[in-house]
């Protein structure tokens, strides 16, 4: 994905069915498998909201995933690169790459 000036834009919380929150539905986690998504969330890439992504896969419009920022604070990861989300504490979404895999699978 390439960034168009909008990679700091995050969305302001978790969506109701983001599945970052511990009360989202069980296995909804569209093309990814959970050990992907935790993959994904351990590294340094931006997560694009689900909400806002396009077909395209470019990232005009989009917003990064709060849910997936706060996950990868309540785990004490924060990315290296300055333009990917930085989440807060958030006792509504996992805290750990265990928790997420065996809700989800």
């Amino acid at each position: 994905m390439e960034f168009d000036g909008n990679e700091n834009v995050v969305t302001t919380r978790p969506c109701n069915d983001c599945p970052w929150r511990r009360n989202a539905t069980p296995g909804w986690l569209g093309p990814m498998t959970a050990n992907e998504w935790v993959t994904l969330a351990h590294s340094d890439e931006p997560i694009a909201c689900h909400q806002t992504i396009t077909e395209d896969n470019d990232w005009l419009g989009v917003f990064q995933c709060a849910g997936a920022a706060n996950y990868r604070r309540n785990i004490c990861k924060l990315p290296r690169d300055p333009g990917v989300a930085r989440g807060e504490t958030d006792e509504n979404v996992f805290a750990s790459p265990v928790e997420f895999i065996e809700y989800h699978t």
